[in-house]
């Protein structure tokens, strides 16, 4: 009750006849949410095993900081935006296992390719396939874990499925350093004839990790959909509707999350590179320091945050919720300016901090999001949140430093202070839009 009085946003499960719809045994929902969890690991790694490899890449194919950014950030963003609606629109209304399944074989592929490229063009070409792949997993794994959990206990399973990511995010670090530490040791040198570069090697091995995955994807079975059949199936126009008359909520939320993810994005893309260029460090070093701090922290982060997003609302509702992540987000942007007078195990405890207080923020984010729109519109919604991750969370985290030491908007000296310029500002801007939403009149 104390939810329901304090802005919680309650949709009745109804099957196509109205009668009640039962939720599927726990087992059979944690099941799904475990495998969700293995697919999650697998697409951030495929996503960010470059943010190892920016130096290699960009010496191999003879290209700059900024355009090895436009290939890992903007370009991967730019075909993410795209797909992200009718990936959303798909997982509202067609099979989500079978829709993941095809997403997994495209994104692997391309991250394959990508191991092939022989230029900027053929890189970006690859990068598309990637985004356009990955675009298909965020909507249909909520909207199936929104079928799967009711709301009082949904908290839990999305933070389980949102910490997969951090762990890729980790691991892309972890095993791409050694992958290249292999590699460059001449370890796979038989599989290329001794030819092939050890970046090359890198994203060509890691692509073919998908394929096991989809073995894994064949023992989930899709849920009954908790909106009635005729709210099932509304016409996009109508669905698209009612979100905007919800836009004065949302959007903030929108926003907010975006900035957050533009921070992750910006110091997992730089960080490896602040590590191996201004520290000296071995990637073999940086794979076991910082990728094990962002695996840890991030993992951390989602666990404490589906925690603390049910029990929050169990208290206050959406309105604690998000006044929680406001204040997570404040203290974690104002510890980033420290990273320019930072020592490199400074560095990397101060990005474990904000990838913590960041991953906590988000599940209450995205756990308000999903309470305030209707149900037929989850998928929907979760596209909308990764577009706005993608487009300003990798396509501007991930290329803004670069483009700052490099001179393409203000040249800052020293990759430290281009970071910190980068970082601390979003992360102000997530903290005040989490608030203003917070104030936001329900009724809106």
């Amino acid at each position: 009750m104390a939810a329901n009085q304090s802005g919680a946003d309650v949709h009745p499960a109804q099957g196509g006849s109205g009668a009640a719809v039962p939720w599927p045994s726990s087992s059979r929902g944690w099941l799904t949410v475990v495998i969700f969890f293995v697919t999650a690991i697998l697409s951030y790694t495929d996503r960010l095993i470059f943010s190892l490899l920016v130096d290699p890449v960009r010496n191999s194919l003879g290209i700059s900081d900024f355009q090895v950014g436009l290939a890992q950030g903007t370009s991967f963003a730019i075909i993410y935006a795209l797909a992200g609606l009718p990936a959303g629109r798909l997982a509202d209304i067609a099979n989500r296992r079978n829709l993941l399944l095809i997403g997994i074989i495209i994104w692997s592929t391309g991250t394959v390719i990508c191991g092939l490229a022989t230029g900027m063009a053929s890189l970006i070409a690859a990068r598309v396939f990637v985004a356009a792949g990955e675009a298909i997993l965020a909507p249909t794994a909520i909207s199936m874990i929104s079928d799967l959990f009711p709301q009082e206990r949904r908290g839990r399973p999305m933070a389980v499925f949102l910490s997969g990511m951090n762990v890729g995010s980790g691991l892309a670090i972890v095993i791409g350093g050694g992958v290249l530490t292999l590699a460059q040791s001449g370890a796979f040198n038989s599989l290329g004839g001794g030819h092939v570069t050890p970046w090359r090697t890198t994203l060509v091995l890691i692509g073919l990790l998908g394929f096991p995955v989809l073995a894994l994807l064949l023992l989930i079975r899709e849920p009954q959909r908790r909106a009635s059949q005729s709210q099932w199936k509304r016409p996009f126009r109508v669905v698209l509707n009612e979100m905007w008359g919800r836009w004065r909520r949302l959007l903030p939320i929108f926003v907010a999350l975006a900035a957050l993810a533009a921070v992750d994005f910006a110091l997992i893309s730089w960080t490896p590179t602040l590590l191996l260029r201004d520290f000296s460090a071995s990637a073999w070093e940086v794979s076991n320091g910082f990728g094990l701090v962002v695996l840890i922290c991030g993992f951390l982060g989602t666990v404490v945050g589906g925690f603390a997003a049910d029990r929050l609302f169990i208290r206050g509702g959406n309105p604690l919720r998000l006044r929680f992540a406001a204040v997570l987000g404040l203290s974690g942007g104002l510890s980033l300016i420290f990273l320019t007078i930072a020592t490199a195990g400074y560095v990397v405890a101060l990005s474990g901090f904000w990838l913590f207080v960041s991953a906590v923020a988000t599940i209450c984010g995205i756990a308000t999001a999903q309470d305030i729109v209707p149900d037929d519109a989850r998928g929907l919604c979760i596209s909308f949140i990764s577009m706005g991750n993608i487009s300003l969370g990798l396509g501007v985290g991930a290329s803004l430093p670069g483009a700052l030491t490099s001179g393409m908007i203000v040249r800052i000296s020293g990759l430290s202070w281009a970071i910190a310029v980068a970082t601390a500002p979003l992360a102000l801007i997530a903290a005040l839009l989490l608030g203003a939403s917070n104030r936001t009149p329900r009724g809106h």
